[in-house]
């Protein structure tokens, strides 16, 4: 294949290797925080611009063109090993995203690949990618070897290195998932593209400045609570009662007064500053995603052309065409046809039954894919591989009946009449099928009800993953509180009896005893299959939690995963920020009234135990009924399959 490839062909990979790969890669990656990173670097940059856009996505297609080409030009192909440098963060992105996106550059000798590997760093790693023979490559200088993108990885694991202190990852991948557009509907999504490139290179400008800004409130917040510190420090001074004035307790006041207003007003301008960026952002990956849609189909055509013409050049091909052809087909009797058309239409509905189990397991193994990132343990309700197994089996069965009727004489009437009798009575039991068990909607279908309920169940175990993790938390926290009240020096203790601080402790240990009994009550239920779950409501909780924690040390931990499990949400859930915005609003209890009239310090801190339960729903009961939920479909399709076998007419 080496000595195929034209000169012009190999400029143009050696083009992609020295000077288009980042923004062949960003073209065809949602990641838009890179563009942001280099844009900071690299201030003018004109990546986006319409006339690159239209100049890069060329390009690409260009380079599958000659990976296409020559790939289906191969007599024989088979598997093989290909082997690249990385590091840490690459394998990380692997994880993360499960698809290579970019075409991408190794090398089939492994040698190769290990002189490129950095001789001083423990974050170098070692990739050895098992490609599957149908995924199109082509090899040419020095056993450098380029992959065609949206690769999927299909299983990922570390092996051992004895000889390396760098760690090794072998990697299976598997053939390419590529879109299917209209042709109308690719036509408009490229005139979008360009004409939308502009404005992704204006958005990703804003994120820029606005990355800048954020740095800016973050290191005034950052010295404003080093300022608000020190004056409670020195507040909570033993001798600070007896040594300070009046006045200079009110001009004290008055600066953490002063401060946190200032510090309000910051957090509130970087939220609407985060909000704008998010905004931004989201434009941005759409924009990504419509540019992927598209070159998805373009390769798909690109790869179709060139596989059909290597089976055109097959010469046994249109000789077996021509033998089909020759064939003529067969009359059957008018009562043979009868049957068989009834035989046919049950076909054509296990075929659609087939199509509907297959795209249950697509989504079943979707949710299997989000739980993982988020380390929730769903697990699919409905046992769609054995649905599919049996539904094959029953399709297998009917074309055997079908089959027989192309030979069987009019005459017999009476095997007739029972082929017709059980085909009847197989298609009220397909019919049934379809019926929904449950009375969600008198439109819904029994597959759609399975989805529904599959989606749920994915909810319920991300909402159980949540909750856990929150309530760990922030049982932990109230230890902590408890333990440092407890603590108290005696002389704190006896200078809490005049000053009233130990009531203060006394309620606050009661509001302490209020809340963990709530959290160990939501912890131990287990989260119902029948309550709705919403995933604004999933993330609104993450929000607030990571907003009210994320400077906490206790549980810094806590708030990092979290926070993976809010990037697993975004990224696979379609999401309105306003909407996660108002149910915080509501939850945190913003609009809640409260009496004008001034409150004690006592009162202030029930009201703070009131508002805590509500926003995280600790003062809701759980204790509902959930019945098991179990699909019998699979069992039903399997009696249809039993019940063909026994009737005796095959």
């Amino acid at each position: 294949m080496k000595s195929k490839i034209t000169k012009e062909e190999l400029e143009q990979i050696k083009q992609y290797q020295d000077e288009k790969n980042f923004w062949m890669h960003q073209l065809l990656c949602e990641n838009a925080e890179d563009d942001i990173a280099y844009l900071l670097q690299n201030e003018g940059e004109d990546g986006y611009s319409k006339t690159s856009v239209e100049e890069n996505l060329d390009f690409l297609k260009k380079m599958f063109t000659v990976i296409a080409k020559y790939f289906y030009q191969q007599t024989k192909r088979k598997s093989l090993m290909v082997y690249q440098s990385s590091n840490v963060a690459g394998i990380e992105h692997l994880k993360r995203d499960s698809i290579i996106n970019p075409l991408w550059i190794g090398s089939s000798s492994e040698e190769q690949a290990k002189e490129a590997l950095p001789t001083n760093s423990n974050r170098a790693v070692m990739l050895q990618f098992k490609v599957d023979e149908n995924i199109p490559y082509v090899e040419f200088e020095k056993q450098k070897i380029l992959m065609a993108p949206f690769t999927n990885i299909n299983d990922m694991q570390e092996i051992s290195a004895e000889d390396s202190v760098n760690k090794t990852y072998e990697i299976a991948l598997k053939s390419q998932e590529f879109e299917i557009l209209a042709e109308e509907e690719k036509n408009d999504l490229y005139q979008s593209i360009l004409e939308n490139a502009e404005n992704v290179q204006e958005k990703l400008k804003i994120c820029a400045e606005l990355e800048e800004e954020n740095r800016v409130h973050y290191e005034e917040i950052r010295k404003l609570e080093q300022l608000l510190a020190k004056h409670h420090f020195a507040m909570e001074q033993e001798d600070y009662e007896e040594d300070t004035t009046e006045n200079e307790k009110q001009s004290d006041l008055e600066d953490v007064a002063r401060i946190n207003e200032e510090l309000a007003s910051l957090k509130e301008t970087i939220a609407k500053t985060y909000q704008e960026r998010e905004e931004n952002i989201n434009f941005i990956i759409d924009w990504k995603r419509d540019v992927i849609a598209y070159l998805k189909d373009e390769f798909r055509q690109i790869q179709e052309k060139y596989a059909s013409e290597k089976e055109s050049m097959t010469p046994e091909e249109p000789e077996k065409k021509e033998e089909v052809a020759e064939e003529p087909e067969k009359e059957l009797a008018p009562e043979v046809a009868s049957v068989k058309a009834e035989v046919l239409e049950s076909i054509a509905v296990v075929d659609t039954l087939r199509k509907n189990i297959k795209e249950l397991i697509s989504k079943q193994q979707n949710h299997a894919r989000i739980a993982e990132m988020m380390d929730s343990n769903y697990k699919a309700l409905n046992n769609a591989f054995e649905m599919k197994n049996f539904a094959e089996e029953l399709d297998s069965l009917l074309h055997t009946i079908s089959n027989k009727l192309d030979h069987i004489s009019p005459e017999n009437a009476e095997e007739l009449e029972q082929i017709s009798k059980t085909n009847i009575q197989v298609s009220i039991l397909l019919n049934y099928l379809n019926n929904a068990k449950s009375a969600v909607s008198k439109k819904i279908t029994r597959f759609c009800e399975m989805s529904i309920i599959e989606e749920n169940e994915l909810k319920r175990e991300m909402a159980e993953t949540i909750k856990n993790i929150r309530c760990e938390a922030e049982l932990r926290k109230l230890r902590d509180d408890v333990e440092i009240i407890e603590d108290k020096s005696t002389f704190k203790k006896l200078i809490g009896r005049f000053t009233g601080r130990n009531k203060l402790d006394e309620t606050m240990l009661e509001q302490i005893e209020i809340r963990q009994t709530a959290i160990r009550k939501t912890f131990k239920t287990k989260m119902p299959l029948s309550y709705n779950y919403s995933i604004h409501e999933l993330l609104a909780e993450i929000e607030m939690f990571i907003e009210e924690n994320e400077e906490d040390e206790l549980v810094v931990e806590d708030v990092s995963v979290l926070r993976k499990i809010k990037e697993v949400l975004k990224k696979n859930f379609v999401i309105m920020d306003s909407k996660v915005v108002s149910i915080m609003d509501q939850k945190s209890g913003k609009n809640l009234p409260l009496s004008s009239q001034k409150m004690s310090r006592k009162e202030l801190i029930e009201i703070d135990t009131y508002r805590f339960l509500h926003r995280y729903g600790y003062d809701k009961s759980n204790d509902v009924e959930d019945p098991e939920y179990q699909d019998t479909m699979a069992n039903e399709i399997k009696r249809i399959v039993d019940y063909i076998k026994t009737s005796g007419i095959i």
